[in-house]
């Protein structure tokens, strides 16, 4: 979000959010809260939740039963897949750890089993199902401070469609003017933080066409500012394959996935049940 400015400085405007430091701000519960607050918690911002047969706002994730039925199934020292998607893109990265199913779900228990990423097996998965490889970019210790430490985290590798760090795409030389689509006057590098990881796709993000394709439209015909790789996304989710420890115990585990904003002060999260199998004897 606002990968260019000094640190300290007066344009560092979110160096008290999470993604400064990932993995060191405290959550709510490692496994998210449904809706992000309880029913009757006064809180600024959007907060909606629709009640389910499985839970209901305030519903702190760890305390929810486990998944009933067969687990898929984890071999231990193999690389699974992954992906997470987005609506509203607030910069920031994430990071999957492992909690023993029969421990207590916290934050410390996951920190303990940080997975690793496959690096060269990071990869957009398009709403198709078909998946498209790009580069990735991970941080850990060589980068920054990371928590826990020696582990790895991946940056979100969707650029939001702005020019700054107020989060505006109508700023600077990246603008427009009503109706958007018909007006816009700028080149793509003005209108990004850092570059589309699919430019050979990422075209016609200034258009309002069929919102599928290319670019996104809201009900009235105006550009909703993201493209097939670019803005506050939605065409597809983020895929990974992330190693199982090979001396890990066989047995019942909880997945964490943990997303540190940078635009915003907020942390996701998201849990799974899985089991991990030993690996078969040869």
């Amino acid at each position: 979000m606002n990968v260019h400015a000094i640190e300290g400085a007066v344009n560092d405007s979110y160096r008290y959010n999470p993604w400064r430091k990932p993995g060191s701000a405290p959550v709510v519960d490692p496994c998210g809260q449904a809706g992000g607050k309880f029913k009757a918690t006064p809180m600024g911002g959007d907060s909606v939740f629709y009640t389910t047969n499985f839970s209901t706002m305030g519903d702190l994730g760890s305390r929810l039963p486990p998944t009933a039925g067969p687990l898929p199934q984890w071999t231990a020292g193999s690389a699974v897949q992954v992906a997470w998607g987005m609506r509203f893109n607030h910069g920031g990265g994430y990071q999957y750890r492992l909690c023993p199913a029969d421990s207590p779900l916290t934050e410390a228990c996951f920190q303990q089993t940080p997975l690793d990423f496959v690096r060269e097996k990071h990869a957009i998965m398009w709403n198709n199902g078909s998946v498209h490889p790009i580069p990735g970019m991970f941080v850990d210790a060589s980068d920054c401070a990371v928590v826990p430490e020696g582990s790895t985290w991946a940056r979100n590798p969707i650029p939001r469609i702005n020019t700054d760090n107020i989060g505006l795409a109508s700023v600077g030389k990246c603008t427009y003017g009503p109706p958007r689509r018909e007006l816009w006057s700028a080149e793509k590098e003005d209108c990004q933080q850092f570059p589309s990881p699919c430019p050979d796709l990422d075209k016609g993000w200034f258009e309002c066409t069929d919102g599928v394709s290319q670019g996104g439209c809201d009900k009235q015909g105006n550009d909703d500012h993201w493209g097939m790789c670019s803005g506050d996304w939605t065409l597809g989710m983020i895929a990974d394959q992330v190693v199982i420890p090979k001396a890990l115990k066989p047995g019942k585990y909880v997945v964490g996935w943990r997303m540190d904003c940078e635009e915003t002060a907020q942390i996701w999260s998201n849990c799974a049940d899985v089991e991990v199998v030993a690996p078969t004897a040869v």
